[in-house]
This record gives structure tokens, sequence and C-alpha cells, in this order.
């Protein structure tokens, strides 16, 4: 249907830093996932991550399937290479319409389990990086003639599982996301965030395995979601489709946060 046709987008967290799926030939997580789906709906991609080689990958795999796209590094808890990534893609690409923003770290645990530099960390990987990105992309975007961007929250934004500093730089996601929509609407950019559920990610196997019998039961749809619908449901945000969204949350989780 190609939707993102003419489109530039900076993909951030577009690598997938843990084993494939059983079948697969390459690790799929959100942030690849919805490169390449950007990639096949038309769009240019550039795909940042803080590992390099993760990002090339990804870019390959785009490349291999026609679509056009290169990849920086980026470590996104570093102002100066989250300024780098977009003028990466402006330079590449002579400008940007796109922006989603899909880094995020969990560390440490409840209240008394959680040191400060766990949360400072905690602050500037999953709160601090997204209002770096935006602040530096959102310029560009405006120049280019408006655009959209998605910045990938949890449902941890909503639900407690003791997880403090991730629940609530999850949480301060949505307001930063709210914030931005409202102010550059003017400037034809729409800023929305999404809240996954339980997903079986490449970052997911990597740090508690093969989950699915454990957290299944307990999703109303019965089964974890894949990259593949997180992605889709970024592309949806991104595209035309919804040119009259901004400043909203759409949550993607099986019916988890309904029960």
């Amino acid at each position: 249907m190609a939707r993102l046709t003419g489109k530039v987008a900076l993909i951030v967290g577009g690598g997938a830093d843990g084993p494939a799926k059983a079948g697969d030939k390459l690790s799929i997580g959100n942030g690849r996932a919805t490169a390449i789906m950007c990639a096949r709906e038309g769009a240019t991609v550039m795909v940042a991550d803080r590992s390099l080689e993760l990002a090339q990958q990804t870019a390959a795999a785009i490349r291999e399937e026609g679509g056009r796209a290169d990849a920086v590094a980026a470590d996104v808890s570093i102002e100066d290479q989250c300024r780098g990534a977009v003028e990466a893609t402006t330079r590449a690409f002579s400008a940007l319409h796109l922006l989603v923003n899909n880094v995020g770290i969990a560390i440490g645990g409840n209240l008394l389990k959680t040191t400060t530099e766990n949360f400072d960390k905690m602050l500037a990987v999953n709160l601090r990086s997204h209002f770096l990105m935006m602040r530096y992309a959102v310029p560009e975007i405006a120049k280019a003639g408006g655009g959209a961007i998605v910045n990938v929250s949890s449902l941890a934004a909503l639900r407690s599982n003791s997880q403090i500093s991730y629940e609530a730089t999850k949480a301060a996601l949505l307001g930063l996301s709210r914030s931005a929509a409202v102010s550059h609407a003017r400037d034809t950019i729409r800023v929305n965030t999404i809240l996954p559920g339980l997903i079986d990610s490449s970052m997911v196997r990597r740090l508690v395995g093969d989950r699915e019998s454990a957290v299944g039961p307990r999703i109303p749809m019965r089964r974890q979601g894949t990259p593949w619908e997180i992605a889709n449901a970024i592309l949806f945000l991104l595209s035309a489709d919804a040119s009259y969204i901004t400043g909203t949350e759409l949550i993607v989780d099986g019916g988890l946060a309904a029960r």
C-alpha cells in the first residue's frame, strides 16, 4: 500500500540485541520490525542504535528487500549523539519526516532496591533521550513540511510490577509526548505514544528467555504479542491514516490492561 512513500524515517533503537525466534533468520525486536515495516511501506530509513553493527544488520535487511536504508551509531544517553543521529539522517537523505523513539532499559527494582545511580541512568535512557531526539528532530521535521513522531512507552506506565524507575520513566514519557504534541501541532507534527504489553521480542528472550507458557494464560488473547504487531501499530500512527490523531496513547496488549 506504500503509506510512507516519499518519507524519511529515523528509527532510534532499530537494532535487535537478542536471540532470534526459532525458525527466524534474523533476530526481531520492536525497533527492527518497525524499521523494516516502514521501508516496506515506502519510507527511506535511517536506523540508529547504540550498536552500529546491529543497526547495520537492520539496514542490510531492508536493502535486501529492495528498500533504501542506512545506519548510524547513537548512544542516546549522550546529547551529542542524539543530535548526530538527526544530522546523519538529513545529511544522507536531505530531509526528515518521521521519528520513532524505541529505546528503553529496565534496571533496579522496587523503591528500596533501586539505587540513585540506577534511577538516574533510567531517566537518561528512557526519558531524557526522547526529549533530546525530539528537540533535534522537530525543527528538521517542520522544515520538511511536517510529519509524525511515535514514542514507545509500555503498559508499565499504567500498571505496577515493582520496577519503580521503569514505571516512572515510562509514565513520564506520556506527559512528554502530550506536551510536544500540543506545542508542535501548529508545525503539522503529530506526536503519539504506544504502550506495548507483553511482547515476544528479542530483548525479552535475551533477558528472561521463552516466557510464553508462563505469561500467555494471563493475557485475554492467550498469547504474547509480536514485534510485527507493535510495528504495525506504530506504522498506523506514522501514516496519514492517523492524520487527525495526536497527543494520544495507543495500548497494544492483547487486552491485558482491560482485564
